[in-house]
């Protein structure tokens, strides 16, 4: 029985229809997993959304993903992840086709970051907005996480969430687990919720500094630090120019006594006559109560 059985199998695998029937689909390129987050008011007036995924194996990389988002948003993040879990920006390209605007991203490694600001909330104190989510491959396992903003009451979610956590910054998120999710197909969020004031949860966070520059690495002083350099800059050329004053009187073949003592006794008419006493070797002035020059060392006439 057993060589009926084999030439039977040999036959079928040989029958020219097994081969299609028994061919196995390759796995359609996908992202394995995506984490959504919509964020409204979160760092700024708009609704952020950020989307954290990871394609699956099959897909080849590099890879170009194209987004559509909004036509007004403003991209604020393109990024890939690399092995040790950092995230690189990358170069994007955008174009306006129909109502959308698609953004183009080329991804070295499997895993994504893309991040982008919508102009969606409308009305005042009473705020609605809808987010349309849609993705250029297929999900197979997507999340979606809607903030409620600080200082905001009354929150209405359509369709409702399934869950809602605590972060450790405070926020309570709304979670919503969408399983697969076909590409090309809108995922929709619709939120109200009521708030007075126009200020965002947290304010906008600067951008990551750069390397250094020349300009940018020089000593920076503080408003305290600049009056005391301007103090000292002063008094250095104060002494500067006393040194040079004096330099100037000492200068040059040395006036007689008599004429010297004229000289300066004409700028000091004022002043005692007492007050006014010179040198009689170098002529250099000296000051009240002073013995000798200070200049020469000699000793002062009527000394």
């Amino acid at each position: 029985m057993l060589v009926p059985i084999a030439a039977m199998v040999l036959a079928l695998v040989g029958h020219p229809a097994m081969p299609a029937q028994l061919v196995v689909a390759a796995p359609a390129p996908s992202i394995a997993v995506l984490n959504v987050d919509v964020w409204p008011e979160h760092d700024d007036p708009r609704v952020l959304i950020i989307y954290r995924g990871q394609l699956s194996g099959e897909v080849p990389v590099p890879h170009t993903l194209t987004f559509a988002v909004p036509p007004a948003a403003q991209v604020n993040a393109a990024a890939y992840r690399s092995g040790d879990g950092q995230l690189y920006s990358v170069d994007y390209q955008y174009r306006q086709e129909g109502g959308r605007l698609l953004v183009t991203l080329t991804v070295p490694e499997r895993g994504f970051q893309f991040e982008y600001y919508a102009d969606l909330i409308t009305g005042r104190p009473q705020r609605t907005f809808t987010a349309d989510l849609v993705f250029p491959l297929p999900v197979n396992a997507m999340r979606v996480a809607v903030e409620q903003p600080f200082r905001s009451s009354a929150l209405v979610l359509d369709p409702p969430a399934a869950s809602t956590t605590v972060t450790p910054a405070g926020f309570t998120h709304h979670l919503y687990t969408v399983g697969s999710w076909p590409a090309g197909q809108v995922w929709s969020v619709r939120a109200s919720y009521e708030k007075a004031d126009e200020m965002p949860s947290l304010p906008r966070a600067a951008a990551p500094p750069g390397p250094p520059t020349p300009a940018s690495s020089a000593i920076r002083i503080s408003s305290w630090g600049w009056v005391a350099l301007v103090l000292a800059v002063l008094g250095v050329g104060a002494l500067v120019a006393f040194w040079v004053a004096q330099r100037r009187e000492g200068a040059g073949p040395a006036l007689r006594p008599a004429a010297r003592a004229d000289a300066t006794t004409r700028r000091d008419r004022r002043r005692p006559a007492s007050q006014a006493q010179f040198c009689a070797h170098c002529g250099y002035r000296a000051r009240p109560g002073d013995r000798f020059c200070s200049r020469c060392g000699r000793p002062l006439r009527g000394e």
